[in-house]
């Protein structure tokens, strides 16, 4: 009987693990729904090239690589353990009183050492690639109008294993994951900015977008070391670096603005809430993403043709001194709050 899967068998699974180079099986709820897998193993070749020989005629395996992405729609619920991996400071959810929906922020940590997980795909139906030990340091979101939004995640994992007796063919079959509820950019999307000084955001500090990408990204250092198999745990090295792109389909009065807080260097503060389907007693899935300082950078109005001129600017995240009006404590770049049916931490 032919081992061979198609996309449609393929399992994907991440679960959050506590101590670096030994895995945990992956099961109910720990299932993830993906559209690629660009995680690439490698191993370096090192050649014995002494003189003495006409050719070369032995190598050594030498370094290995295990690094890449894996893209997904985003959805209301399902990738919240990978989403608070990268952030690396999460709660309990709290019950919406009256209701069966739960609340959650996920704030970001000054470092993420000891955060990471164990990925596991099934890839021929009893061969299962387990990626040990996985961390999350960066993650893409990005949308344009009417359309589910994409969401993808940087990791590094520790080394590829293709014979685990943790996760296995029967354990995989377990891991189930969270359908529906992707995040569409549509009438009920709201961006709203202004400036950081300014009163909290309100109706008037709307703004319409048609498409945006937001970056988080942790840089990472990872290295081999003797007496282990794969790479130590990867350790920060350098600051979290935090993008916003937002494209516009027209320059206008209103974007025209943006010029003039670029050429000034004023600071801005956004939001950006996405709402879903009804939970229960007037309960909606909810995505909200919170910046308390944002640096407008290369504002653009590029014209091509006899079309319309559109225009398009890129936002770099920065921490806050103070946390301005209406973000209540919030000094670091960014806060994902949610409110979706999560009963548990994703980080516990």
């Amino acid at each position: 009987m032919t081992k061979e899967i198609t996309g449609r068998q393929f399992i994907c699974a991440f679960k959050k693990a506590n101590t670096w180079h030994t895995p945990v099986s992956c099961g109910a709820g720990d299932g993830l729904l993906i559209l690629s897998d660009g995680i690439k193993a490698g191993l370096s070749q090192e050649l014995d090239d002494s003189a003495g020989q006409p050719w070369i005629t032995d190598a050594d395996p030498g370094e290995s690589t295990t690094v890449g992405s894996i893209e997904a729609y985003m959805r209301y619920e399902g990738a919240d353990v990978l989403l608070a991996s990268v952030m690396g400071m999460s709660q309990v959810p709290a019950l919406v009183v009256g209701s069966h929906a739960y609340s959650n922020s996920y704030d970001m940590a000054t470092e993420i050492t000891g955060v990471f997980g164990t990925l596991a795909e099934k890839k021929l139906t009893d061969v299962i690639w387990e990626y040990p030990s996985a961390k999350v340091h960066g993650f893409k979101i990005s949308g344009e109008m009417n359309k589910p939004c994409k969401l993808s995640f940087d990791m590094i994992c520790d080394r590829l294993e293709r014979a685990s007796t943790t996760n296995t063919s029967t354990t995989m079959a377990t891991a189930t994951a969270a359908r529906g509820n992707r995040i569409l950019m549509n009438k009920n999307t709201v961006f709203r900015m202004n400036n950081r000084d300014d009163a909290a955001l309100g109706s008037g500090d709307v703004v319409h977008p048609s498409s945006f990408e937001l970056t988080l990204t942790r840089p990472m250092d990872s290295s081999s070391v003797a007496g282990q198999d794969g790479v130590a745990e990867p350790d920060d090295n350098g600051f979290p670096v935090l993008s916003l792109g937002l494209k516009f389909p027209r320059y206008n009065a209103a974007n025209n603005a943006f010029f003039d807080s670029w050429e000034a260097g004023t600071p801005k503060k956004m939001d950006i809430t996405f709402v879903g389907k009804l939970i229960d007693n007037g309960e909606r899935y909810t995505l909200r993403l919170v910046f308390p300082h944002l640096r407008i950078a290369d504002p653009e109005a590029p014209l091509s043709g006899a079309g319309k001129i559109p225009f398009s600017m890129k936002l770099d995240g920065l921490g806050a001194a103070a946390a301005p009006a209406g973000m209540t404590g919030l000094i670091t770049p960014m806060r994902i709050e949610v409110i979706n049916r999560r009963t548990t931490n994703p980080l516990a």
